[in-house]
């Protein structure tokens, strides 16, 4: 079950976005143009190299909004360079949740969107 966003979940996700957009370059919940056309979200961050999701799953919307984070959960795809990334310059919203009134317990997760950066890869994988 999902909670309402109310005037403190405003607050906490007003806070974790401002929190997010101080972070420079690809970020975990980003989007990534592939090679196909396709968008999936940026999953895991391996210091030179990021991870899709899985291009069965692209939209597969397990993000969790930390303070200026996302963690992934689900199915991973695709592994590349960093510098296979180009910006786009592009913002589009993508979903997220966090526990309801910051609150870590079954059940108690809000829902919302954050501006997310949207990026190309440059080359096939």
């Amino acid at each position: 079950m999902s909670q309402s966003l109310d005037s403190l979940d405003q607050t906490i996700l007003t806070t974790r976005t401002q929190a997010w957009n101080k972070r420079s370059g690809a970020r975990v919940g980003d989007k990534v143009i592939m090679p196909d056309g396709s968008i999936r979200r940026l999953a895991h961050h391996y210091g030179q190299h990021m991870q899709t999701t899985s291009s069965h799953q692209p939209t597969d919307q397990r993000y969790y909004l930390g303070h200026g984070y996302c963690s992934f959960s689900g199915s991973l795809g695709d592994v590349f360079d960093l510098s296979a990334l180009e910006d786009t310059g592009r913002i589009d919203e993508a979903p997220i949740w966090f526990f309801h009134h910051d609150q870590a317990q079954a059940f108690n997760a809000v829902h919302a969107h954050i501006p997310c950066r949207v990026y190309r890869l440059k080359e096939k994988i």
